[in-house]
């Protein structure tokens, strides 16, 4: 795996990049470029072909994020935008 591959894991929840790495052998270059803005809180458009991850770039991020709150008891029973 790439350097900037494990930079991405490496702010990922544990379990989500367990369950990534699990899954697949590595981002897409989609994923790459979304899945750090989106963790950083950036607004990003992704325009690729169909099943290049866009989907599962934005899910990263956001399941990453609600299972961090999670596990620290601070997931709220609220919309999260």
């Amino acid at each position: 795996m790439l350097e900037y591959d494990m930079e991405i894991l490496s702010k990922l929840d544990p379990l989500v990049r367990k369950w990534f790495l699990a899954k697949f052998k590595k981002f897409t270059p989609p994923q790459k470029e979304a899945v750090m803005n989106i963790l950083e809180d950036n607004n990003i458009l992704v325009a690729s072909p169909t099943g290049s991850g866009k989907t599962l770039s934005a899910f990263l991020a956001i399941i990453s994020n609600l299972v961090t709150l999670a596990r620290n008891n601070r997931l709220e029973d609220k919309v999260y935008c």
